[in-house]
């Protein structure tokens, strides 16, 4: 005969698919008509978009397209060019049939890409790009109370958790009109990048209000007779209005904010001398709502009136989760090498990573790569890339285990020429992490009555002298008693003997 537990569940998110897809770009490019012929090879940049994600039949279908741009310069070596082609990817995933209550997120990025000129109009580009595909589920660890049994005494023991509330996704689009302002019009763009982060969330009723900003970076040639190109940014805000069932504004509140895909057109404005630049991007976002709770187990157990058998299960509870945004604040001089610089064109980040190490502190510490394009002392075009170190830690205000995801991003960005060698570059870089702390107990699962108690039916009183330090649960447990009725006994209230002293075990 088994005795009755209740069983109380626990939620928590759990990887139910974690993987990296590597889609090949391959291709062998001729040039069209209206490019001019390369002269040298600045840059070659792989841009991976997410289309559309559809989670369906045991399937997750990713589909989207890498967009190649090649930034070179004519024969003149004063003109920057851009030759562009797009890829489309198509890729499949096998998921668990038994999901129910789960979100994915599909994340894509540039591994690597490398472009040959073959001749003055055909270039040869090879390289890769990962997808990373992450399915979150929220599923139950179940820890067990007793139903009331007068024999049955348990030791219950409480610990903190963070318990996961909702788990919400959704993928929605932000239109911009956007004038370059007293810039000159825009003809071609040579280069675009789109960050995009969340500002603020707030919770009204059961949705969740999140306040972001978009921030557009482009390299763009003119229609005026100059050759060079200039730069734009451009930062304006966004709102989103999500369901998020059972989020209130004292919950912990981890917002995952990915930008799939953009899209940038010209569109000419009768009332305006100026072209408008079209910015459409679509973003979606990952809410994972928990609450600080405290929750009871049974550490162990006995009968008072028969033999038991206990049944363990290891639980692994996440105590507390630390959704973190750091910003770095890097001052590096960069040594441009033997060319002399006159003139910056553009300057950007092309990829930034940073390894976090936690405990009591996090330590971030990590390379990013920056690309300068620029005019040396012969009034021509010169490309140079650096990486500079970041590093950077901080205390925090409680002891973390692991940090579970980590993001960086370049903000914003800025630069002097202290002379024709030498940049000054000061840089911030925004790094959102997941600190987490987890705990591993051994919680009781099942209880099994084993037959009677074999005792000494002539003993009318147990005197037990106990020593310094000991547990009046063991004390309890060993004479199988009722460790209520110990305690009134002897007039203890601690779990653990001050003193020796001599006890009266109380018979059942």
């Amino acid at each position: 005969m088994d005795f009755i537990l209740t069983p109380e569940p626990v939620y928590f998110a759990v990887d139910a698919l974690s993987l990296s897809s590597e889609q090949p770009v391959d291709l062998d490019f001729t040039l069209p008509d209206y490019c001019a012929d390369v002269e040298k090879i600045f840059k070659c940049t792989v841009t991976p978009e997410i289309y559309t994600t559809n989670a369906s039949g045991g399937q997750l279908t990713v589909e989207g397209a890498s967009l190649l741009r090649v930034l070179y310069c004519s024969s003149d070596k004063k003109s920057l060019k851009c030759a562009e082609q797009t890829l489309p990817f198509s890729a499949s995933f096998n998921l668990s049939p038994d999901l129910s209550d789960f979100v994915t997120t599909v994340k894509a990025k540039t591994e690597y890409v490398n472009c040959k000129a073959v001749s003055p109009r055909r270039l040869m580009i090879h390289g890769a790009v990962s997808l990373n595909i992450r399915a979150y589920e929220k599923k139950p660890s179940d820890l067990y109370l007793p139903l009331e049994c007068k024999e049955l005494q348990t030791d219950l023991r409480k610990t903190k958790v963070s318990e996961l509330i909702s788990l919400q996704s959704e993928v929605f689009s932000v239109a911009e009109s956007i004038s370059v302002g007293s810039k000159s019009p825009v003809s071609t763009v040579l280069r675009s990048e789109v960050r995009a982060m969340i500002t603020d969330a707030s919770a009204v009723g059961n949705r969740l209000l999140l306040k972001g900003e978009l921030t557009l970076c482009m390299l763009y040639c003119t229609d005026h007779t100059s050759e060079l190109p200039e730069q734009f940014t451009y930062v304006f805000p966004f709102v989103h209005n999500m369901e998020c069932q059972g989020v209130s504004d004292t919950d912990v509140r981890e917002i995952d904010l990915n930008l799939l895909s953009h899209d940038i057109k010209l569109k000419s404005d009768v009332t305006s001398e100026n072209p408008l630049v079209i910015l459409e991007a679509k973003l979606c976002v990952s809410v994972s709502c928990r609450k600080e709770t405290e929750v009871t187990y049974i550490s162990d157990a006995y009968s008072t009136a028969c033999d038991t058998e206990l049944e363990y299960s290891p639980v692994t509870l996440e105590s507390s989760v630390l959704p973190k945004i750091s910003t770095i604040m890097s001052k590096s001089a960069i040594n441009l090498g033997d060319s002399k610089i006159t003139r910056v064109i553009d300057i950007f980040c092309d990829n930034v990573q940073v390894k976090p190490y936690v405990s009591d502190k996090l330590k971030l510490s990590g390379k990013a790569n920056f690309c300068i394009l620029a005019l040396d002392e012969s009034a021509e075009l010169t490309y140079i890339e650096r990486s500079v170190e970041i590093e950077n830690t901080e205390p925090l205000s409680d002891t973390f285990t692991s940090c579970k995801d980590i993001t960086a991003m370049i903000k914003s960005l800025s630069y002097r020429l202290s002379d024709s060698n030498t940049m000054e570059l000061r840089t911030e870089i925004l790094v959102l992490t997941k600190l987490t702390k987890t705990e591993s107990i051994q919680a009781v699962t099942n209880i099994t009555d084993c037959g009677e108690l074999t005792t000494d039916a002539n003993c009318a009183l147990t005197l037990y002298f106990a020593e310094n330090g000991e547990n009046v649960w063991d004390i309890a447990k060993r004479y199988r008693t009722d460790i209520g009725a110990l305690c009134v006994e002897n007039g203890l209230s601690d779990k653990e003997l001050k003193d020796k002293m001599l006890l009266l075990i109380p018979k059942v």
